[in-house]
């Protein structure tokens, strides 16, 4: 049997800024009836418009419960242009039952009905969808990302929201990119399993789209013929195809912030924002979260070695470190990780992590990083986990002799 528990921490209150840069910044006006919002550019430079959703209070910045709004900001505005915003509320607990690519399902653990993990499957799923004619079998109760609920829904519980944008591909009316931005008040506890840094994941309008020009997701080819733009004998699916995020900022119990994510693209889309994964069974070395470093700084965290990466981030110092995991020894519950990185202004550095895991207690597991440059500078901090995990598989004892 399947729990889930959300831990709701409202972070009072919910605004979207403009940036410094934005010429015209207009708010989306509801229609007569149900949730969809009409918006219209106005000429400019970095022109931007902001839809607030789940707001009664109607106030500015909102501090209502379940709040959320959506912004976009396009590059260059020729002429002027609107787009529709439908808030779209689902559920979603990152499993497709049936592993069929845009299945809907009632979920039997829950009773409710299910609209969102299976639009993950092609591109996101593990184990991977085989897509090869003609087709499948699928592989049942596929892991996918688990969508973020930070809305709410009429009954007051927590539910995810996919935004269906309509508007015209960039050409006549607009160029130079659209910026998204998604902002909430409610913030969930990340799900076992799960890595704490969401991402942004679009679902193009145009699967079949092979003009980069009007194209949020590059080129995908996964294999099994789960590629993007799809081949003419493709159906369109409903397919979340890539992450478009950019940077994200979790800031609960903050006067005046919000959790916050930012992505890139070209045109208007499907979006919606869900917790990512690194591995299905969690049998790599991985984790993410957040430690409590001897610095005196939190530091997030997150880790994976089936992809290699190791990220870790000191928001309130600016410190920050994107690396490659090159070598991994374990010894019990413990892993050293090594490897090459970049810090955020570009600098080289070789770091090397301990890490400490498999504890059922969150704090009883460690995450310790340091780095040097080629200068000589170098960084440490180390840490018990505020929240999160780490996975360090154990190895099995050797034969007898």
């Amino acid at each position: 049997m399947k729990y889930y528990i959300y831990v709701s921490v409202l972070a009072c209150c919910l605004s979207v800024s403009s940036p410094a840069s934005a010429q015209s910044t207009s708010n989306c006006a509801p229609s007569e009836e149900g949730p969809t919002q009409f918006c219209t550019f106005a000429t400019g430079q970095n022109s931007s418009v902001i839809a607030t959703f789940d707001c009664p209070s109607l106030q500015t910045p909102c501090p209502d419960p379940g709040a959320h709004s959506i912004k976009f900001t396009v590059g260059n505005v020729m002429l002027p242009f609107s787009i529709n915003i439908t808030p779209n509320k689902v559920n979603g607990d990152g499993r497709c039952d049936s592993g069929v690519p845009g299945d809907v399902f009632t979920d039997p653990q829950t009773g409710q009905l299910d609209a969102i993990s299976c639009r993950f499957v092609r591109f996101f799923g593990d184990p991977a969808y085989n897509n090869e004619p003609p087709g499948g079998p699928p592989n049942p109760n596929t892991k996918v990302p688990f969508c973020y609920p930070y809305a709410l829904n009429a009954l007051g519980q927590a539910t995810c929201v996919v935004y269906s944008v309509s508007g015209p591909d960039p050409g006549v009316s607009y160029s130079q990119g659209v910026k998204k931005q998604i902002a909430w008040n409610n913030r969930v506890d990340t799900p076992d399993g799960y890595l704490p840094t969401p991402g942004l994941f679009d679902d193009p309008h145009n699967d079949h789209n092979t003009n980069p020009a009007n194209a949020n997701c590059p080129p995908v080819d996964l294999g099994n013929d789960n590629v993007f733009p799809y081949e003419s004998d493709q159906t369109e699916d409903n397919q979340f195809v890539c992450n478009i995020a950019t940077s994200f900022s979790n800031k609960p119990n903050t006067v005046g912030t919000d959790p916050t994510i930012v992505g890139d693209g070209k045109t208007f889309n499907d979006f919606v924002v869900a917790f990512r994964f690194c591995t299905e069974k969690q049998d790599d070395v991985e984790g993410g979260g957040h430690e409590q470093g001897d610095d005196g700084h939190d530091g997030e965290f997150e880790f994976c070695q089936r992809s290699k990466h190791m990220e870790f981030d000191e928001p309130d110092t600016g410190r920050k470190m994107k690396g490659s995991m090159d070598a991994v020894t374990l010894n019990g519950n413990q892993a050293v990780i090594s490897g090459a990185g970049t810090l955020g202004d570009g600098t080289p550095v070789n770091y090397t992590a301990v890490v400490l895991g498999n504890a059922p207690v969150v704090g009883a597991n460690h995450f310790a990083i340091s780095w040097i440059t080629a200068a000589g500078l170098a960084f440490q901090t180390s840490g018990a986990l505020i929240d999160g995990f780490i996975v360090v598989p154990t190895l099995p004892p050797p034969p007898p002799l």
